[in-house]
């Protein structure tokens, strides 16, 4: 096979913002043999969960993109589900060869693949000045920071959400509701709504989202030194539990999302991912007026996938992969996916464009607002996932219950983690 080479050394860290922490620290990128150009055909695959108008939009880009990149088939294989891709990384990481070029996953599912050098840091074909992403500094540093571990850059921001306030705007306009910015003010309004309409104020659909960004919000991160009995923790599942107790808050419960209740004006606003648009929309059917605003605190979790490139591919198939990756970032098939997903485009200049602005979605309006806030993730640290999975369950045990003793529930929840960290 005919190919470029290059060799590529120790380059300044302070050529991309956020990516070493520190400020104008430099380190050395360990010597890497990097294809400059493809001459000869490669084949790359790419495992997936993205099912229905998704995979379409995924299909038609990489169509798009071997157009024109004539000598890289992408093969793309669907994996159903996200559990069932989880499962096949976590079974094939035992056989690496098996393993594909790339694959879609969330930051935590891939600590034990980085603790075994089965993935490739980017960063040096990021910098290289051949083939360098010169778009990457425009992926919002949020997203970027979120496939970051100890200053390598190990995945490409794919299909990122974040959460934000769906609102009944029909009915605020009614009752000369201004929308929420604070915790404080998401109570206050919701109380609101309760006392002079009758039906419940809010909700947030998934509880250990509220759980960690709650904690975010007052200065605690999540992860195994957290102590999840401390005063945060009570403030903020008592936060919950008062609305629950005087009729202003619900959740989710057997309804799954609380898209439900408000498409059914029961529920006056909620907390829900932006990607949840479509269903939005689709349950309310121009029954009334739907506002969505920024999420009601300075930090906010980010959400969603990003993908990775694992170490057994070829010189010729990890250019070949990277190439793919900068085509799927740049900023007009950022607009696209972000238009016909629902999903935030991971570019600044995307986000701000016209032609995502004007394009229908309720949450383009907003997104420039509510991805200027701490998008942030929790640490993709071993155990953390699964603890975050746990506050769900402790949440809900918490919340069913009005007379629930909260300190007891939460030294439960301590116990827990003591095994999962161990």
């Amino acid at each position: 096979m005919k190919f470029k080479k290059l060799t590529s050394l120790a380059l300044s860290a302070a050529l991309m913002t956020g990516l070493m922490t520190g400020c104008g620290s430099t380190k050395s990128a360990s010597t890497e043999e990097i294809v400059t150009e493809i001459t000869e055909p490669v084949e790359i695959t790419f495992w997936h969960a993205m099912n229905g108008d998704l995979e379409k939009t995924l299909q038609n880009l990489t169509d798009k993109f071997m157009e024109s990149n004539p000598n890289i088939t992408v093969t793309l294989q669907n994996q159903s589900s996200y559990p069932d891709l989880q499962q096949k990384i976590t079974a094939t990481t035992a056989s690496p060869k098996d393993l594909p070029t790339l694959t879609q996953a969330y930051p935590q599912w891939m600590v034990n693949p980085i603790q075994d050098e089965l993935l490739v840091d980017l960063k040096p074909y990021i910098e290289n000045e051949t083939i360098g992403d010169k778009n990457y500094n425009n992926i919002l540093e949020g997203f970027r920071n979120g496939a970051e571990i100890d200053g390598k850059v190990y995945g490409m921001p794919f299909n990122k959400s974040t959460e934000v306030i769906w609102y009944n705007k029909t009915l605020f306009d009614e009752l000369g509701l201004e929308v929420p910015t604070t915790f404080e003010e998401f109570a206050q309004v919701a109380k609101t709504i309760t006392e002079k309409k009758g039906i419940v104020g809010a909700g947030f659909d998934s509880l250990n989202n509220f759980y960690t960004t709650y904690l975010k919000n007052k200065g605690v991160d999540f992860n195994s030194e957290t102590d999840v009995t401390g005063a945060e923790s009570v403030e903020a599942a008592n936060y919950y539990l008062d609305g629950v107790k005087e009729g202003y808050f619900r959740i989710a419960g057997t309804d799954m999302y609380l898209s439900g209740p408000f498409a059914n004006e029961t529920l006056g606003m909620y907390v829900g991912s932006n990607a949840g648009e479509s269903f939005v929309k689709q349950g309310v059917d121009g029954k009334f007026e739907i506002g969505v605003a920024a999420y009601p605190a300075e930090s906010v979790m980010q959400q969603g996938t990003d993908v990775y490139m694992f170490s057994n591919a070829t010189a010729e198939q990890r250019t070949a992969a990277f190439e793919y990756l900068k085509f799927l970032t740049s900023t007009e098939n950022q607009i696209t996916w972000g238009i016909e997903t629902g999903y935030i485009p991971a570019t600044q200049e995307a986000i701000a464009s016209e032609a995502y602005k004007t394009s229908g979605s309720l949450v383009a309006s907003v997104l420039e607002q509510a991805t200027a806030k701490n998008l942030f993730i929790n640490a993709a640290a071993q155990g953390v996932d699964s603890a975050y999975n746990e506050a769900k369950v402790v949440m809900e045990d918490i919340l069913s219950d009005k007379n629930s003793d909260v300190k007891a529930k939460l030294e439960g929840y301590k116990n827990t983690l003591m095994g999962i960290y161990e």
